[in-house]
């Protein structure tokens, strides 16, 4: 078997191939997500590349998911006000790690090991604690690769700062400002959006979309999703909407959630409300294509994508801190609005359903602040990076002047 890297009758060490490693950490579903739409991008590009998709939950030992990973989820759902407390206090001090150096080296070893024999000439990250292991594992010498780092959320925190990023593809003009706050070059920030498929996107005739989910016109639809990370409350949410008094129909989707998938089939018939279940599915862009409200958490990936759709937004439940964060970045921007509690959903819902001028205003917000083609923006840069006048041309791209959050690279 050949080494990796290596082609038939070629000197060792010599590739046909581009090598490009792609580092994530599954703490939330969006990351891999992510993940795979900047793979697709890459490839759509037309080079010649071999990419290795990493996540590093996949690698790590079992005490790292323990102590880095569900120790977070225990206290999200135990003590929020202490993740609140802790996650506010990080930025507030400017902390540049989310663990100790140690559990990254000892608890994420076959990861280093990986970049070690994949031997890549490009490596992106996009999830803080990737970014941590790929800065530990080019500064102690596993990979020697330019570090790019891409972020999946509308605002920034501190340990995303390491001396070993070569460059950063943010999500909002608020991110690059925290980056360069926290000593961050400006020259090595760009503004690209969060990375979606770019499907969310594209007009469909929204007729023919109703249909074919067995939908009707004249009712209104409202679609249900749980959004970024931890376990939202689907079941209760649609048991709220029965208050708005409203013919709605409603799609709900559990994703990989089997237990809340149970839970909201059992509404079938108990609720006021024509009440479609769907458990993880490709077609999320014809459902919000279709929908007159999205009702969701707040996380990042979700967001880029509602905001692509041009999908009225009513936000609720977000986790403490960075979630909280996208609620008052939207709301401030009029591209969503917020339940406080599940109990305010159904006046807020059909104050939203019963005025569809308000909801023309929120969907100009949106698109105005949507990027779509944010994953072939990641993408050019990730060629410049592995090509030495590309980066430079990158890095002068990234100096001129411009407005706020807009991009200087031109696609």
């Amino acid at each position: 078997m050949w080494p990796p890297g290596q082609a038939q009758g070629l000197p060792y060490g010599t590739s046909m191939k581009k090598r490009i490693a792609i580092l994530t950490l599954s703490v939330g579903a969006g990351h891999v997500r992510a993940s795979s739409v900047i793979e697709g991008a890459l490839r759509d590009g037309g080079d010649d590349l071999e990419i290795l998709v990493v996540d590093a939950l996949d690698l790590a030992r079992a005490w790292f998911q323990w102590v880095y990973v569900r120790s977070y989820w225990m206290m999200l759902r135990y003590a929020p006000a202490a993740w609140k407390n802790l996650f506010e206090r990080r930025n507030k001090n400017g902390h540049r790690a989310t663990a100790p150096r140690w559990v990254f080296r000892l608890g994420c070893a076959k990861v280093l090991e990986r970049f070690r024999a994949f031997r890549p000439e490009l490596v992106i990250a996009n999830e803080i604690g990737a970014v941590e292991i790929a800065a530990l594992a080019k500064r102690e010498g596993w990979f020697s690769a330019p570090l790019l780092a891409v972020q999946t959320d509308f605002h920034a925190e501190p340990p995303w700062v390491q001396e070993e990023v070569d460059f950063y593809c943010v999500g909002s003009g608020e991110a690059r400002e925290q980056l360069v706050n926290w000593g961050a070059s400006p020259h090595r920030i760009l503004v690209s959006g969060i990375p979606i498929d770019a499907g969310f996107a594209r007009r469909t005739e929204r007729q023919d979309v109703l249909r074919a989910l067995g939908l009707v016109t004249g009712k209104p639809v409202v679609l249900v999703m749980g959004g970024g990370m931890g376990p939202a409350p689907l079941d209760e949410i649609v048991r709220n909407l029965e208050g708005c008094e409203l013919p709605l129909q409603v799609i709900a989707i559990a994703g990989h959630n089997r237990g809340m998938r149970r839970r909201l089939q059992k509404l079938k018939g108990r609720v006021a409300l024509d009440l479609h279940v769907f458990g993880w599915t490709a077609r999320v862009p014809e459902f919000m294509s279709a929908a007159d409200l999205l009702i969701t958490k707040p996380g990042g990936l979700t967001m880029a994508e509602a905001l692509a759709a041009g999908v009225p937004m009513l936000l609720t439940e977000p986790i403490p801190g960075p979630e909280e964060r996208h609620v008052k970045y939207l709301v401030d921007r009029g591209a969503a609005v917020f339940a406080h509690a599940l109990p305010d959903i159904p006046k807020v819902a059909s104050s939203l359903l019963t005025s569809p001028a308000r909801r023309a205003r929120m969907v100009q917000r949106q698109r105005e602040l949507a990027r779509p083609g944010a994953a072939h923006a990641i993408a050019q840069v990730a060629r410049a990076l592995m090509e030495k006048t590309g980066y430079m041309d990158l890095l002068a791209a990234a100096a001129l002047p411009r407005g706020s959050g807009e991009s200087a690279f031109v696609m």
